[in-house]
């Protein structure tokens, strides 16, 4: 991320935390918009890896839990995991001609790219980060106006399509939501074509990731859940007929022999709570002694309540008791159906 653009956000009363413009003063307003206004958010936190060369798609396709050879226009979700099928990262995998996009929390890109590099072996293939692209998120009713006023495409979830060097991806919502990448210069300036789109922190749009169901994979949880875990197959991220990667072994053992104990499960906290971090410990009456679940990610919700993802297990969640510090979380339903228990 250039430091202009950074200052210009700071300046406009923007909290930064590192990389992450947090918020711009009022996070609670700022999620109550973002829950039914049109609203952007600068996602300076994510970063992008860009494979490139002839090998690219093979290459990416035996690294990944998804169908990277299949992948068109669009966007998917994609786990890179470790030999025990633990997840390192979590990645939204775009193509644009013959380039993939990676995109991924910068708290882990470094190390993920150099991972995948003691792998490229004599693979024609070129992994570099894109310092010089932004990615702004975009959400709300009238989300698809936006992008016409600016001369953009709105695709349907979950295709992508470039347009003045900008690539809109459409992702998974309870409002229409898109991801746009391209040069930074170009991405800046479409912030003046979309006026009746707010501007939020990236607290806001992850507590849109939230009420989708998608998950975040940061430091704090890397390597802590098997991708089932935490919905991938619920939410399209694994192929399970694609062929190997790492981890694909235990990954397709859990979907064929049904021995999935934990699922990602949506909940609230009331308004006073203090938010439980990445990675935090859950507990139940069910399990003494012993970790009932993970929490994912949890953010201010509109009601001045937390809102989160926690993987947990089956048992606890069907028991109807899950602790944060003594205090029980709420339940709701996510926008798409569990399977059933494993």
């Amino acid at each position: 991320m250039q430091k202009e653009w950074k200052a210009e956000l700071i300046e406009a009363g923007g909290c930064a935390e590192g990389d992450l413009i947090a918020d711009y003063g009022d996070r609670k307003a700022e999620a109550r918009a973002a829950a039914s206004d049109t609203v952007w958010s600068a996602l300076t936190h994510m970063g992008l890896i860009r494979a490139s060369g002839a090998d690219a798609a093979t290459f990416l396709h035996g690294q990944f839990s998804n169908d990277i050879k299949g992948l068109g226009e669009g966007s998917q979700l994609d786990a890179y995991c470790t030999a025990q099928g633990r997840m390192i990262a979590l990645l939204r995998v775009a193509r644009r001609g013959d380039d993939y996009y990676l995109m991924l929390p910068k708290t882990i890109q470094a190390s993920v790219q150099k991972r995948l590099a003691m792998y490229v072996l004599r693979a024609k293939v070129q992994l570099a980060s894109v310092p010089e692209w932004a990615i702004l998120g975009l959400s709300g009713p009238a989300a698809a106006e936006c992008l016409g006023a600016a001369d953009l495409p709105a695709p349907a979830v979950p295709a992508a399509a470039t347009k003045n060097d900008i690539t809109v991806m459409a992702i998974p919502g309870r409002a229409p939501r898109y991801l746009l990448m391209g040069p930074e210069t170009g991405i800046r300036g479409l912030v003046g074509r979309m006026p009746k789109a707010a501007r939020v922190g990236a607290r806001a749009w992850a507590w849109l990731d939230i009420q989708a169901g998608l998950p975040t994979i940061g430091p704090e949880t890397s390597e802590a859940f098997v991708p089932q875990m935490a919905n991938l197959d619920l939410l399209e991220g694994i192929h399970f007929r694609k062929g190997c990667y790492p981890g694909q072994e235990i990954v397709a053992r859990t979907h064929y022999l049904g021995r999935l104990k934990q699922r990602m499960y949506l909940a609230s906290l009331p308004a006073g709570t203090p938010p439980p971090p990445p990675g935090a410990t859950l507990a139940a009456p069910n399990l003494p002694g012993q970790p009932a679940g993970t929490v994912v990610d949890a953010q201010l919700g509109p009601e001045g309540g937390i809102d989160l993802l926690a993987v947990i297990q089956i048992s606890s969640h069907d028991a109807g008791t899950v602790l944060w510090q003594d205090t029980p979380l709420h339940f709701r339903d996510l926008p798409y159906p569990l399977a059933a228990s494993c």
